[in-house]
């Protein structure tokens, strides 16, 4: 029965994307209402009352089995661009026992082992499979308890969140213990007006988020990290690449080159950390740019980034709320850590969480700490939460399953390790490659990247 299945919406507290999670909700309740059934409970994990990690799932288990652990049959959570069609899904989940230990979702897996997992299953990384968290994924009640009971006879480790949908997998398998995951069709990620959606139980919202018209060009200023060795290599694939589509860009470095140009900022180059210098950008920022750029962009000089497309997602996002953008990480969340945007993949801020955060006093316990984590820590501690994008990305291209990359119109790449980097620029992310079907039509094969 509809009843007996929880809809859990892995939602953000920013209120572009918690209005998105409200109308999801809405339309699951609508439906239900339609079908005259009894109306099932639905979720917003921002709204859950737990610590900060929240959206990784597992220390929610606990809660889900004991609340739902007698009357429901499955906890079923999607994304706030998860689209369900309730009668096709109640249908798919019909067909499996209730009294099992069931783990459903749409299966991606690694081509190749990848550094975002820690190079798991090197001798064949096909093997193992991880759920698309775009398609809609499920637990069975019995799966939910037998989870809690392990989450409460050993804690969770307090180490790193990186990519949650494959350690979720690993989690659950428990060295081959545990349930795998069960492949479901029905489960899509096809686009909702597709006409391959007709089998399908969900589909997915994949366009770049536009709210009106793209930001103004000059309305976000790039920040470039850099330093005197990698001038000669990795700043003219900035300049090959994505410099063009930005109006407002400065290269800050440990020596000023005025060939490029770059601008010493003072701060002696660190092998790892470089908290100092982007501490030393945002104050640049705040008290030197002009008080009415609203966005700053925060990326490494072997990032790949699409200013064109970064324009258009912040037409969602009010820069009078304090935005602090990107790919969103976890450390220590099992007991009481923090989140953060991770660097490589770009960082974004509005100016008003640039000021709340200067304001604090909150600042590097060292210069070579890691920037990211700690203005995680710090936004943590101002209780400004932090937003994910899973359109920015840590890695290359080839470091995520194709599959997933096939409904994304991706913002962001990272590294140019065993790759060329403009050729994946030109591929991923120039503004001509704006739909993913039109990226043969560059010359360059997305497969091979």
């Amino acid at each position: 029965e509809l009843k007996e299945i929880v809809f859990i919406i892995q939602s953000q507290s920013n209120s572009f994307h918690s209005k998105r999670a409200e109308d999801l909700k809405r339309d699951i309740l609508k439906q239900a209402a339609d079908l005259g059934k009894e109306l099932p409970t639905v979720l917003l994990t921002h709204q859950m009352d737990v610590q900060e990690g929240a959206w990784t799932i597992l220390p929610l288990m606990r809660d889900f089995s004991v609340t739902y652990g007698r009357n429901s049959s499955w906890i079923f959570f999607c994304e706030e661009d998860t689209r369900i069609q309730v009668v096709k899904l109640l249908e798919t989940l019909r067909r499996f026992d209730v009294s099992k230990e069931w783990f459903l979702g749409k299966a991606l897996y690694d081509e190749e082992s990848t550094i975002i997992h820690h190079y798991a299953f090197a001798e064949n990384p096909t093997v193992f499979k991880f759920p698309d968290f775009a398609a809609g994924w499920a637990l069975s009640i019995p799966l939910v308890n037998k989870l809690a009971k392990k989450l409460k006879s050993e804690p969770l480790k307090s180490d790193f969140t990186i990519d949650l949908k494959h350690e979720i997998a690993l989690y659950i398998w428990q060295k081959g213990e545990g349930p795998h995951l069960t492949p479901v069709p029905e489960f899509c990620t096809d686009d909702v007006n597709s006409y391959k959606t007709g089998h399908c139980a969900t589909t997915f919202n994949n366009f770049l988020p536009l709210c009106g018209e793209p930001v103004k060009k000059e309305d976000v200023f790039v920040a470039v990290k850099t330093c005197r060795k990698f001038h000669g290599d990795r700043i003219p694939v900035v300049k090959q690449t994505w410099e063009r589509e930005a109006a407002l860009i400065e290269y800050y470095s440990d020596y000023a080159d005025i060939s490029i140009p770059t601008i010493d900022l003072g701060i002696p180059n660190t092998d790892r950390g470089h908290c100092g210098k982007t501490f030393a950008i945002l104050e640049r920022f705040l008290n030197h740019s002009s008080p009415r750029i609203p966005w700053l962009v925060i990326v490494d000089d072997d990032t790949l980034i699409s200013i064109f497309r970064l324009r258009k997602l912040l037409s969602c996002y009010d820069p009078n709320e304090a935005v602090f953008l990107g790919e969103r990480y976890g450390y220590g969340l099992g007991t009481g850590g923090y989140s953060y945007i991770t660097g490589g993949g770009g960082m974004v801020f509005s100016r008003r969480a640039v000021q709340k955060l200067l304001a604090s006093k909150c600042r590097c316990y060292s210069m070579d700490a890691p920037d990211d984590m700690v203005l995680g820590m710090c936004f943590s501690g101002l209780g400004i939460p932090i937003t994910h994008s899973p359109l920015f990305h840590q890695a290359r291209p080839v470091d995520y399953p194709k599959d997933y990359l096939a409904h994304q119109i991706p913002v962001s790449f990272h590294k140019h390790w065993n790759i060329d980097p403009v050729k994946v620029y030109f591929t991923w992310l120039a503004p001509n490659t704006e739909e993913p079907h039109k990226a043969k039509k560059v010359g360059h094969n997305r497969e091979d990247l």
